[in-house]
């Protein structure tokens, strides 16, 4: 997966930008607080349409491949974002017991541009992969932490 992310990962990005516009927008003009997921499953087969199930019609899910696919909690600051993205991970683990399962999350912030938002996403997840840190809700104080164990 790591080689296709790396492959593709301008085009998902400006997928994601433009998907995500209208969140950006209400954070920017209002501060309505947002988040985003970027969710994996290792079995390339693995269906990820049932996340749509388990989100607030007010949230968006954006399909990248069947098994890859981004998540936008809509007025979620970090810790309900984290808190939701969770809620998603035990729901699809259940389906994919033996697979591992990557999700990466980011908030929009004040210091942050919405294309250096998605671009530490996309940092988030392929860190995740490369160091297989799968069955968790990855968040950058958790890439810190990881790396001071090392």
């Amino acid at each position: 997966m790591i080689n296709t992310l790396n492959t593709n990962r301008q085009t998902y990005q400006k997928i994601l930008l433009k998907e995500s516009e209208n969140y950006h927008y209400r954070f920017s003009r209002y501060h309505a607080p947002y988040s985003i997921v970027l969710a994996y499953i290792s079995e390339e087969n693995g269906d990820l349409s049932s996340c749509g199930s388990y989100i607030r019609n007010s949230d968006m899910v954006i399909f990248f491949q069947s098994n890859f696919c981004a998540i936008i909690f809509d007025n979620t600051n970090e810790e309900e974002g984290i808190k939701a993205a969770n809620n998603v991970l035990s729901r699809v683990q259940a389906r994919f017991f033996s697979k591992h399962f990557y999700m990466a999350i980011v908030s929009a912030n004040d210091e942050q541009s919405e294309f250096q938002t998605i671009h530490d996403l996309f940092d988030l997840i392929s860190y995740a992969l490369e160091h297989n840190m799968d069955n968790l809700v990855l968040d950058s104080s958790q890439v810190i932490q990881h790396q001071q164990s090392l």
